[in-house]
């Protein structure tokens, strides 16, 4: 149908061109449709240079973030606890400190406690008289047994500061007393060495990591970055902690909520155009114990000139376009439609990417990112069926987390969802690319081994739990000791269903929990083996 014909009452009759006819309606038409293209033009080359700003300022992020990262790695280098585990002769070191020679807490392997008065029971009558220091004494920290020494650093003959060292001794309990007392004193021995060792290094080391000060870290990279204004370190409610300002610290910044991805905006600051920025700082050592908050403000002048410019564009091009409306509209409706055919393509492209993502999910743990329940039931069905037919070793791994309901009653259950989390990550480190894990249920985690006979499904099994129970999980600066539980069940030639195999696993899950946890044991027909 030609153009001209839709304005046409009677199909009929002899063609009449539009603007003839509607001279009035079609004229407005056209120049909406132009103006709202323009419109579109400047909104997306306004979009384009917000995204190349944006995407400038993500590679500023990123650089300070490395600079922020050497810069730490250059202060953790002269800290006295690197310096202690770089020469600690093997020794199992309980808790380190360094106070003054006032008992104040100058540096510790515990961050909070920087600042804080040394308050062990004696230590001020022993602070009195010098000579008492440097003695052993044993003592229970924490329900540990532990040997401790409180170890004076002098300067000049003068008393400059104190070294308190405590050694883990509880594997000594299970000596005989003769040695006991032997290894008492060859461990007395190393740790004096030790401490000799770095007592000429403390007042050294001090004073170079009191200069790396973190004012003048910001302020040269603001100073040697291009159109940076400002950056500022927040903590979680807001407050700046740190800043290449130094009037800002301890004010409250105008955010919303902490930053958990980057996120720009355009905005203007006292009259002046800046887009500030807004970035996570995992990891980052100052303040401890909360994830902090980048804030940045960049200069953005130069994009408030060129939106200007694209306006004073938009608005010519429109204004010269409609002279031209009448001519060029039958080509813009090809357009649209054209468009329109476009749109749907991608929408009908986007339905189905959608329609798989929704399926992704489906078959993943929310909270551990493993595969869910409904989704390890099918593998299971599915390799149970293939390890018959083919006649191949298939084995189940089932782990429990040891008292995990004590983690959720005493910590929270935050806790518990930090630690199933963590918990499920370095499981996740474990398994081979053919192997299938995942969340069974509240602590269940459930492993498919294909191809795996029971002797490699329980290696594979130790290493998990060495993993889980090498380090404690860190929940608001608390570390939270893991341990689990592990049933290895392989299927046989008896079986018919996989639901056997996983109950097998259950059985021999059961038995590790009743035979004091943290350890595995392999399903037997005739008896459960459990591994010393």
């Amino acid at each position: 149908m030609k153009f001209f014909t839709l304005f046409n009452k009677d199909e009929g009759s002899r063609p009449i061109g539009f603007l003839r006819r509607y001279n009035i309606l079609p004229f407005a038409t056209m120049i909406m449709v132009l103006g709202g293209l323009s419109a579109h033009n400047y909104f997306s080359q306004k979009s384009v240079l917000l995204k190349q700003l944006e995407t400038d300022n993500i590679n500023l992020v990123h650089s300070f973030h490395a600079a922020l990262t050497r810069f730490e790695t250059i202060r953790k280098t002269v800290n006295l606890q690197v310096l202690v585990r770089n020469i600690s002769l093997e020794l199992e070191i309980f808790e380190f400190r360094y106070l003054d020679r006032n008992g104040i807490i100058i540096n510790s392997m515990f961050q909070d406690e920087i600042g804080r008065t040394f308050d062990r029971p004696g230590f001020r009558e022993n602070l009195q008289k010098p000579d008492e220091l440097g003695k052993f004494y044993k003592d229970n920290r924490d329900m540990t047994p532990i040997l401790a020494i409180s170890y004076p650093v002098y300067a000049k003959n003068e008393l400059a500061g104190i070294i308190d060292l405590a050694v883990d001794i509880s594997d000594l309990n299970y000596m005989e007393n003769d040695l006991r007392n032997a290894a008492v004193r060859h461990m007395q021995r190393d740790i004096r060495n030790l401490l000799k060792a770095i007592a000429g290094s403390v007042t050294t080391s001090l004073a170079v990591y009191e200069t790396l000060d973190y004012y003048d870290f910001l302020r040269n990279f603001t100073a040697t970055s291009n159109n940076l204004k400002q950056i500022s370190i927040l903590a979680p409610d807001g407050t700046i902690e740190l800043s290449s300002d130094f009037l800002l610290v301890n004010s409250t910044a105008n955010i919303d909520n902490p930053a958990r991805i980057f996120r720009g905006m355009f905005m203007y600051d006292r009259g002046q155009p800046v887009y500030r920025i807004t970035a996570p700082l995992p990891n980052m050592s100052h303040g401890g114990g909360h994830e902090h908050t980048l804030l940045m403000q960049v200069n953005a002048s130069e994009y408030a000139r060129n939106t200007r410019s694209l306006l004073m564009t938009a608005i010519a091009t429109t204004l010269a376009g409609i002279l031209y409306a009448v001519l060029i509209a039958y080509s813009i409706y090809q357009v649209n439609m054209q468009n329109v055919r476009q749109e749907r393509d991608r929408l009908e492209k986007e339905v189905e990417a959608r329609t798989k993502e929704i399926k992704q999910l489906s078959n993943t743990d929310p909270l551990t990112g493993l595969s869910s329940r409904r989704y390890l039931e099918e593998q299971m069905g599915v390799e149970f069926k293939r390890a018959v037919r083919y006649d191949h070793s298939l084995s189940m791994l089932m782990v429990d987390l040891d008292h995990f309901k004590k983690i959720n009653d005493t910590l929270g259950h935050l806790a518990g969802d930090k630690v199933l989390s963590e918990v499920g990550r370095r499981l996740g480190k474990t398994i081979r690319e053919t192997d299938f894990i995942g969340r069974y249920g509240g602590e269940e985690f459930v492993v498919i081994l294909p191809e795996t006979p029971t002797s490699d499904a329980a290696q594979i099994a130790d290493k998990m739990r060495e993993l889980i129970a090498e380090r404690p999980v860190f929940f608001e600066g608390r570390p939270i000791n893991v341990t689990v539980s592990i049933g290895v069940a392989e299927l046989c030639d008896s079986m018919t269903t996989y639901e056997e195999v996983f109950h097998n696993a259950d059985k021999a899950l059961y038995t590790s929990k009743e035979n004091g946890r943290n350890r595995i044991t392999c399903f037997n027909p005739a008896q459960i083996l459990r591994p010393t």
